[in-house]
């Protein structure tokens, strides 16, 4: 394979950056989008306008790949689930302690003060650690985020004068939140290491779709009158949203 050769496509004033990379084991053009940008892999007999065709047919899917992946803000994070690794919980940070417990058969994370202590077995080797910490982490998280979000979302629910959706915790690993045409609520389980005012924005956001399915004026104004300072809680979230993803 050779190395990436560099292209961008203007779409309606938005830009969307990609590299082509040739291999021989290719018959057909392959797209990815991630954090790192888009990823064009080609076969090595298709010419670079043949290839940046196939790219401009893509790109209202594209665009919508890459708002996705804005909307979470960023680059995810490195984690080792290591002692002395920091994790937050409704925006405050905790100190992870992996500690070694003999009758820890199946690892379960213990709030404790401002420490997430993680009991795992002695003898475990270092990726068997790290993979128990990482699911008892995201165990640990996702109950705390069922019972925070329901009640969030009933709050926010009465400021609008409408019943209390329906909210389904999910793992999702590009959108904060989203609500779909009958009225249910989807939240990403990560969203809950971010501070509540963070939680009750995107909450109020999705709340707002109840009533207005799209971004029109009518929506935001609805937004601002349940949460006038939601351009604020966004651009903390933006700022800080990169932090809980891994």
């Amino acid at each position: 394979m050779n190395s990436g050769e560099s292209h961008h496509l203007d779409f309606g004033g938005e830009l969307i950056n990609f590299s082509i990379e040739r291999t021989l084991r290719r018959k057909t053009v392959a797209i990815s989008v991630g954090y790192d940008g888009v990823r064009v892999l080609a076969p090595f007999d298709l010419d670079d306008d043949r290839v940046i065709a196939i790219v401009r047919q893509k790109g209202p899917w594209l665009l919508r790949k890459q708002a996705g992946y804005r909307e979470l803000g960023g680059t995810p994070s490195t984690r080792e689930f290591v002692s002395g690794e920091t994790f937050h919980y409704l925006g405050r940070p905790y100190r992870l302690k992996v500690v070694p417990d003999e009758k820890a058969v199946i690892t379960r994370i213990v709030a404790r003060g401002s420490s997430l202590l993680a009991p795992v077995l002695p003898n475990a080797g270092a990726p068997v650690r790290r993979a128990a910490v990482r699911s008892a982490l995201r165990h640990w998280y996702r109950d705390h985020a069922k019972m925070h979000f329901l009640a969030r979302a009933k709050a926010m629910a009465e400021l609008l004068g409408i019943p209390t959706p329906a909210v389904q915790v999910v793992d999702q690993s590009k959108r904060w939140g989203s609500c779909d045409a009958y009225g249910r609520i989807r939240l990403n389980w990560r969203l809950i290491m971010a501070s509540m005012k963070s939680v009750d924005y995107v909450i109020a956001h999705e709340a707002c779709h109840i009533l207005e399915h799209n971004h029109s004026r009518r929506f935001w104004r609805s937004l601002e009158i349940i949460m006038p300072d939601y351009q604020m809680r966004l651009r903390e979230l933006d700022r800080q949203g990169h932090l809980f993803i891994w």
